[in-house]
């Protein structure tokens, strides 16, 4: 583990802030409420609520929050990219009376896709992550009211013993996909100012068209804020690749959230190599209305969506 600073240096304090402004706090929390009392606290025993087991926060519990974390990140994107019925969708200001792409199971497509064909170094992921920490720290953020509930005056102490264990996560096998989250959470918090809502990521607590714009920004080849995030990186060759990398992920999952929506994933049996029921896209685009399932992925096209014959 790297040695650790005193709990209110200047690396301290960022750290504090990526941590809240992630939402990877409130998906702790979410998680695990009793993180709050394991042992080591001691200093708030008698605040400690009924019923809810003291615990240990370990690298697995962290690592289950990330994923939460992600999870909730990418239903959030998915609803941007198809809205539909569901409660991502509905919040974000945008929704319809159908299901969308989190039906389609997106989200699954989407993580496979970022960690197949998106490999970041860890190194240029821990140098990024510890620029985002130092432009966080100049403008400090409160802990969200959604986990303020929760940890009460435990706040600062849950947050050192997180920081402590997110660590320990970074410097093993860090997933690209939550690598990813954070960093669009991180982005989203900065851009709206905010994190509080329903859901422990803060991109998915943006409206809809406060992601368009989230994602104008960071697609920019002039953008403030891809500037802002990476200026602090030490490697130069890192800083300098920094912006045309976030560039192209936040592209990558954009596109890759709207394909995964209308393709055949979430209903294709890979062992039969066959669809097993109809897919959700040709549902929502009416795509040949009447052809039965088994015809889909046969050798031969079934035909030209609307009968069209050219373009």
């Amino acid at each position: 583990m790297s040695e650790k600073q005193p709990s209110n240096s200047p690396v301290n304090t960022g750290r504090r802030q990526l941590l809240i402004g992630s939402g990877l706090l409130g998906a702790a929390v979410a998680v695990n409420p009793g993180m709050a009392f394991g042992r080591g606290w001691g200093r708030d025993r008698d605040n400690v609520q009924e019923n809810v087991e003291p615990v240990d926060w370990t690298v697995e519990q962290l690592r289950t929050a990330l994923d939460k974390l992600r999870d909730d990140t990418f239903f959030g994107l998915t609803a941007f990219a198809v809205p539909g019925n569901d409660p991502y969708s509905e919040y974000q200001g945008r929704s319809t009376p159908a299901p969308g792409g989190i039906a389609t199971r997106a989200d699954l497509y989407l993580a496979g896709g970022v960690n197949l064909l998106l490999p970041l170094p860890a190194a240029f992921m821990q140098q990024l992550l510890a620029s985002i920490a130092t432009y966080l720290s100049l403008s400090p953020m409160d802990i969200p009211e959604m986990a303020s509930g929760d940890v009460g005056e435990n706040g600062e102490w849950i947050l050192e013993n997180l920081d402590s264990t997110f660590t320990d996560y970074l410097e093993g096998e860090a997933s690209n996909t939550v690598l990813a989250a954070l960093l669009l959470n991180l982005a989203a918090t900065r851009a709206a100012g905010s994190v509080d809502g329903p859901f422990p990521s803060p991109f998915a607590n943006l409206s809809w068209e406060q992601k368009a714009q989230l994602f104008e920004e960071l697609e920019s080849p002039h953008s403030w804020l891809k500037r802002a995030l990476v200026w602090n990186i030490p490697d130069r060759d890192f800083r300098e690749a920094a912006p045309g990398v976030i560039g192209s992920l936040v592209s990558f999952i954009l596109r890759i959230g709207g394909f995964a929506s209308y393709n055949e994933f979430a209903v294709f049996d890979p062992a039969t190599r066959e669809v097993v029921q109809r897919p959700l896209g040709w549902v929502l685009s009416q795509y040949a209305p009447d052809a039965p399932p088994s015809s889909i992925g046969s050798d031969d096209f079934i035909g030209y969506y609307q009968g069209r014959r050219s373009v």
